[in-house]
């Protein structure tokens, strides 16, 4: 008997240590999540990563407690670290490609699967998502005090705010925003209470008025495919209305956005043809004095140019080589350190094969979140698999003018994608272990 209590008292503090690591996992990534989109605070940053790792280490060690279940992600994963890997023998920069291949390919994996295995009930989820809704209220509260300090005009670009990532550039401020919005949005259509959707629809309106004082036209192109998306999504879950006035919105505001020329030179650029696009040289696309849509345009034919040469060399992984392969005397005015196309410069930096091992895996993503938005009737894996899927369609529009897969984007990206997947995957999945025990 006596040796009964002491089982069950073992049992009981092992349950203790195990909720107090977890807690301890759970607020660093709170801070974590705070923390991303501001700038300057690398220092915060690994703590909050390194030390759910350490932490998730130790409750293994105290309760012998990690089942994993597979996420559909692990061969994708793999196959695109070994891609990376095998680039090394050909970079031009070996020690930018190891630091690339640290920084931007596994620690946002070990951050991934360290979200996915801490959260083990939805309401610690939901926590996380608060947290991100708390720091873009004062992302883009500060958005607004920087635009009114520099006198920005609300109808055109004569300052762009980037809230407290990039004040005067604007464009990873949008991808922020871009990243938030959809959770927002469906946290509007799945809640059951109704304060909640004073709340979030004044929180969604804040957001979207930050996202315009960034001016970014990828990040508008972003905007009005996902919001596209959301209306089909609503359309195949029979809610009409929704859809019907989301398209009514989009219309209206795109309508308004050309009538104000609020893409800057957009309206007066002249675009060549696709035919004239590939016969001209990059130098002939630029110009003399090229605006940023031609730079990117000169810049991804460059690198065309380059995997045209041999489709299957992989020029090491790392956004920052493509400028040390193709800079010269003659580019410098148009050419810069990334191909400014996350896409032409996975195939830039890895070869055809890396480009489609790429595209696998982010297509892996989208798959496994639509496969639980059709198959499911739970409200919280329909938030967490349209939230996921129209955030994917922004990120991914925004990555085709821009190479944001890296840094903050890419550590915030993977923390919602691992969150998602806990919800809809996991969580479930123990669950049903659990009744089968039983």
């Amino acid at each position: 008997m006596q040796q009964k209590n002491y089982s069950l008292m073992e049992m009981f503090q092992k349950d203790k240590v195990g909720i107090m690591i977890n807690h301890g996992i759970l607020f660093c990534f709170c801070i974590l999540i705070f923390f991303l989109p501001i700038a300057h605070t690398a220092t915060i940053r690994s703590f909050t990563i390194f030390t759910p790792l350490i932490l998730i280490i130790i409750r293994y060690y105290f309760l012998r407690d990690i089942r994993f279940i597979n996420t559909s992600f692990e061969l994708p994963f793999l196959a695109f670290f070994i891609t990376a890997l095998i680039s090394l023998f050909t970079s031009i920069d070996l020690h930018e490609s190891v630091k690339e291949i640290w920084g931007e390919l596994i620690i946002p994996i070990l951050v991934f699967y360290s979200v996915y295995l801490t959260i083990k009930k939805e309401k610690e989820a939901f926590l996380l998502i608060k947290i991100l809704f708390f720091s873009s209220f004062i992302f883009s509260a500060y958005s607004f005090y920087d635009f009114y300090v520099h006198k920005g005009h609300f109808f055109s670009a004569v300052y762009r705010a980037g809230g407290l990532r990039d004040p005067g550039g604007g464009e990873v401020a949008a991808l922020y925003h871009c990243m938030v919005i959809p959770f927002i949005i469906f946290s509007i259509f799945y809640s059951q209470v109704f304060k909640n959707h004073i709340f979030l629809s004044c929180l969604l309106l804040i957001n979207f008025l930050a996202f315009h004082l960034t001016f970014v036209r990828a990040g508008m192109i972003a905007i009005i495919f996902q919001i596209l998306f959301v209306s089909l999504l609503l359309l195949l879950d029979k809610k009409w209305k929704m859809s019907l006035i989301l398209l009514i919105i989009i219309v209206s505001i795109g309508t308004l956005y050309m009538e104000k020329k609020m893409f800057r030179e957009m309206h007066t650029e002249k675009i060549p043809s696709l035919t004239e696009y590939f016969k001209l040289t990059p130098e002939e696309i630029a110009g003399k004095n090229p605006s940023s849509m031609r730079q990117r345009l000169a810049m991804w034919k460059t690198a065309i140019d380059k995997i045209s040469e041999n489709p299957f060399y992989p020029h090491g992984y790392g956004r920052f080589l493509f400028g040390k392969t193709v800079r010269n005397e003659n580019n410098r005015h148009f050419i810069y350190p990334q191909t400014h196309n996350t896409f032409i410069g996975i195939a830039f930096e890895l070869g055809i094969q890396g480009f489609l091992v790429f595209l696998w895996m982010i297509g892996t993503f989208f798959i496994v979140c639509l496969k639980y938005w059709v198959k499911s009737n739970n409200c919280s894996i329909k938030f967490f698999s349209g939230s996921l899927m129209t955030m994917m369609i922004g990120y991914w529009v925004n990555n085709f003018f821009g190479s944001f897969d890296g840094d903050d984007t890419k550590l915030l990206f993977m923390v919602l994608l691992g969150i998602g997947m806990a919800v809809m995957h996991k969580i479930p999945k123990e669950i049903g272990m659990v009744r089968k025990n039983d």
